[in-house]
């Protein structure tokens, strides 16, 4: 991502929008990364009873959406700080740019995610 400089010892990332995010009311919940697991933007994840995200086997299980992707080594350098990170558990979101581990979703995976986030205020939209 690319960074401009304001001030001597300043830097301010510049965000480079994509077309995940479609509506207003974006918000995020806290939770610990598991170490070890590449994560791509748009990814569905699961929680675990500790608090602990991975990612989603199966769209019923899917209760965020990944806001960033990091490779397998960066994972495991956030998991290993025991510092929570923010994922996204509300808002309109693409339904063609939410996928499982990487991969776009089936029209039918895209029906089960929708029927399971629905209830949890993230509501996935077809967008042409």
């Amino acid at each position: 991502m690319p960074s401009c400089c304001n001030a001597a010892g300043v830097t301010r990332d510049v965000f480079i929008p994509d077309d995940l995010i479609v509506g207003d009311h974006v918000q995020t919940a806290e939770a610990l990364l598991t170490a070890g697991v590449a994560y791509v933007r748009g990814d569905l994840l699961s929680v675990d009873a500790s608090n602990v995200v991975n990612l989603a086997a199966d769209p019923a299980e899917a209760k965020f959406i990944m806001p960033f992707t990091l490779s397998a080594e960066q994972a495991t350098a956030h998991a290993a700080t025991g510092l929570q990170l923010q994922f996204y558990n509300q808002g309109e979101f693409a339904q063609d740019r939410v996928s499982l581990a990487g991969v776009p979703l089936t029209p039918e995976q895209i029906l089960a995610a929708k029927a399971v986030l629905g209830p949890q205020k993230i509501e996935l939209r077809r967008v042409l």
